[in-house]
């Protein structure tokens, strides 16, 4: 299985950082795919090997007391279920990104339920400021290794921490279902002129969430209505829906 552990090294006897020199030295012997951070170290690679890395690094840092700690992921590119080829065709994210900004001067997007930072990708690739925005630090993680231009900010979507009018564009890329929905439209409108969500079609496939997860488009209609007051604009595709909103 293939894993990535974000780890930091310290002496308990503050200033001597000899033993996390020695650590790195470890680290750089062992072949291990890493790279190093201000605040910790990032491997990567088969689990055999990065535990046996981790292992090195600690028994050769040989300099009194010390801390470790490690965060261990599984959300690793190989296993990252956001960038499976099938997905990406299906939902083009640029093309879904260009979709959503039609007709709006944008220069900031927010990508709510960005994930691995997919859709943030896109919007950063058209020359948008873009946030991306999650309540799962190990998909941030990788998200911030994937898309270096943008940012990423751990959050929940239905209290966003961003002040009023933040962005052009609020986004939630098939991340609505999973949702308290009401109040995290509410939140997008706060902080954005134009609110964008993308839907899975609602109709029963072998791949993606089950029928009772999907949001139909009456659903996505009533659901605008109650939260923001008027109903979105819907394009209804064959390989998903995009809900458009804008402030009047």
């Amino acid at each position: 299985m293939a894993l990535k552990a974000l780890f930091a090294l310290y002496p308990l006897l503050q200033g001597d950082y000899r033993a996390v020199e020695k650590a790195l030295l470890a680290l750089e012997g062992s072949g291990v795919d890493h790279r190093v951070f201000p605040t910790h170290t990032e491997l990567s690679g088969e689990e055999a090997v990065v535990f046996g890395a981790l292992r090195e690094a600690f028994a050769k840092a040989e300099e009194g007391a010390l801390v470790m700690w490690a965060l261990l992921t599984n959300a690793c590119e190989a296993q990252d279920p956001f960038r499976l080829p099938e997905r990406l065709e299906r939902f083009a994210p640029r093309e879904v990104a260009r979709r959503a900004l039609e007709g709006l001067k944008a220069k900031s997007a927010l990508d709510i339920g960005t994930g691995t930072g997919v859709f943030a990708e896109a919007f950063h690739g058209l020359g948008l400021f873009t946030v991306g925005l999650d309540p799962r630090a190990d998909r941030l993680e990788v998200a911030r290794a994937k898309v270096k231009g943008a940012r990423f900010v751990e959050g929940r979507a239905e209290s966003l921490p961003f002040p009023d009018g933040s962005f052009d564009l609020a986004f939630f890329g098939l991340s609505l279902h999973h949702l308290d929905p009401i109040p995290a439209l509410k939140e997008a409108a706060r902080v954005a002129r134009r609110v964008a969500v993308l839907e899975w079609p609602y109709r029963e496939e072998e791949v993606g969430p089950p029928l009772a997860r999907r949001l139909s488009p009456e659903t996505l209609k009533a659901l605008f209505q109650e939260a923001l007051g008027s109903p979105p604009h819907l394009h209804l595709e064959e390989a998903y829906t995009l809900a458009l909103w804008e402030k009047a």
